[in-house]
Order: C-alpha cells, then structure tokens, then sequence
C-alpha cells in the first residue's frame, strides 16, 4: 500500500486545502481531499471530496456535504492504426434545489432537480509527434480543439495552438523540456491577453516544484523528494 499527502494554501485568500490518497486492491486508488471549510468550526463534511479512480478506466467524485457526484469514464482504442482516446464526464447532484416560495395562497411547488452536466472528450494521435483533441459540452453552443505538435527527434518541444468555438477565442502554448527534469511553459489567451508561464522541475533525487507567474499572480508548488508533491503556495 502506498499513501501520498498534498498540501495547499493560497495566501492572497487565507485558504488551505489538503489531500491524502491511497492505493486499494489492484490498480484502484481512494483519495480525500479537504479544504479549510471542513475544520474552520471543527470537524463537518464541508469542503470534503472522495474519490475513487482506475487510472485510465474511470473515476467517481463524492461531495458528501452538497451531494455533488461527477463521473468520468476513459476508454482508448486503435482506428485505423491511429490511437484514438475517449472521456466521458457527468456531473450533477442527488440533492433536490430547493424551489422559490410560492405566492400567498398557491400551493407549495415541488423541489428541482439539480441541474447536470456532460462533457465528451476526444483526442487522436496520428503519431509520436501529431494530437488533435476535441472538447465539447452537451447542449453547449460549441466546442474546444486543441492541436498539440511535438518537434524533433527527442519531443522536447511541444506547441499547442487551441481554438473555443463558442468564445471565438484564441489560445497558445509552448512547452520546452530540458535536461535534468526542468520545463518551461509559455501560455497566452488572446480573449483576455493574459500571458502565462511555468517553470516546472521534476527530479527523483532534489525533489519537485512548480513555479507558474500569471498576470500578477504568482503560485509557488514545492515538492517532497522522490518527486512526489508535497505543498503548494499561491503569493
């Protein structure tokens, strides 16, 4: 059995979180997460997520305090020689909304149901260097695609140009790897003009941590050794 402990806190909201999962039988795994919300009045079930999950296969979401529940089912297959990978997400909520109250005299309406959503997500590889995806919500007014283009014999440069439909919006990113576990990503959303960029080190011996600088935010992730993540900083 192999437990991994993450820590989070975002200092510009004075907000913590905290996650601790564990490896079941077989390739299942069992991971809570919690934020300060679950401990802000002593211990409640607010702010508190189980998950189960089948890397690859799928995964199921519990929000015990909301009843909030989110599935999710990958599954791949060859087409045509091409590697063609697919995600199912379903999101809702087994607790009824509440409905408004009626006017003086009328009968009480009957609570709503919670209102749900499903996403599909489809991704092809043509080869080692070519990816297409397409991301796409039911009853959405458009889709995501996304190309993903990696260059040269080592793949250490990545350029991914993404496309939204719905926003007529632009989106780029360049990711370059280098030796030694270090990367560095460049991000820009042309909806808003924000430039992104992260500086990422993953190292079986130093450790790992993240460092991302967006707009005026800066998110510092600091990572135990044996690159397993251990805490994350927003400043």
């Amino acid at each position: 059995m192999k437990a991994t402990v993450k820590g989070r806190y975002e200092g510009d909201k004075a907000t913590a979180a905290a996650t601790m999962a564990v490896s079941a039988a077989g390739d299942l795994r069992l991971r809570a997460s919690a934020t300060d919300a679950a401990f802000a009045s002593g211990p409640s079930l607010n702010g508190l997520t189980l998950t189960l999950e089948k890397p690859g296969a799928f995964l199921v979401d519990i929000k015990p305090h909301n009843r909030d529940v989110r599935f999710q089912f990958m599954n791949s297959a060859l087409v045509l020689d091409k590697k063609v990978s697919l995600t199912y997400t379903h999101s809702t909520s087994l607790a009824a909304t509440p409905a408004a109250p009626p006017a003086a005299g009328a009968p009480a309406a009957p609570a709503k149901s919670a209102p749900s959503r499903t996403a599909l997500d489809c991704a092809v590889a043509f080869d080692a260097a070519n990816k297409v995806s397409v991301s796409h919500t039911l009853g959405g007014a458009g889709c995501r695609v996304k190309y993903a283009y990696a260059h040269g014999a080592g793949r250490l440069t990545t350029m991914e140009p993404c496309f939204d439909t719905a926003s007529n919006a632009w989106e780029f990113a360049v990711t370059r790897k280098f030796d030694g576990g270090d990367a560095l990503r460049g991000t820009y959303h042309a909806s808003t003009k924000q430039l992104g960029l992260e500086w990422t080190r993953s190292s079986q011996i130093g450790g790992s941590f993240k460092i991302i600088v967006c707009g005026v935010q800066m998110v510092l992730l600091i990572g135990g050794y044996g690159g397993a993540e251990a805490g994350e900083l927003d400043l």
